[in-house]
């Protein structure tokens, strides 16, 4: 469902339907819920909150965070919940490299595509973008002000 999201602002990030969807916080919003609620349905199915347990390994210096991840993954609740923590998050930032783009004046069809297809490299291939087209990295000073 995601997927439709992100393709709009790859494929026609100027489009006025773009523009009046991912425009406004509401999808973010819809997904924000959804990942919640399958938050707290997997909580409530039987055997829901073992990975809790394990998730304290995760940060436990002295043990093995990695092995308690993949620990984890072997729980579908806990993947559900995180491949869907994983889409919003990245919806939020996709829909950022958007805005940033639509008011600066900057492609970003191909960072949205990256962020959308392995997260924060996205990101980055946007702010490598910014300079390339010699404008401020985002969140700068100078990109704040009128361009």
């Amino acid at each position: 469902l995601a997927t439709a999201f992100f393709l709009s602002i790859i494929l026609a990030p100027r489009a006025e339907i773009t523009k009046k969807i991912m425009g406004n916080v509401w999808p973010l919003l819809f997904f924000s819920l959804l990942h919640l609620w399958i938050v707290v349905n997997s909580a409530a199915a039987p055997g829901g909150l073992e990975p809790i347990a394990e998730f304290a390994k995760v940060f436990d210096p002295a043990g093995d965070p990695q092995g308690a991840m993949v620990g984890m993954m072997t729980n579908p609740n806990f993947v559900s919940e995180e491949w869907s923590h994983v889409l919003v998050w990245d919806l939020f930032v996709g829909r950022y490299i958007w805005l940033d783009g639509l008011r600066r004046d900057i492609p970003t069809s191909h960072s949205v595509l990256l962020t959308n297809l392995i997260g924060p490299p996205g990101f980055l291939l946007h702010c490598a973008t910014c300079l390339c087209v010699r404008k401020p990295l985002p969140l700068t000073e100078e990109s704040t002000a009128r361009e």
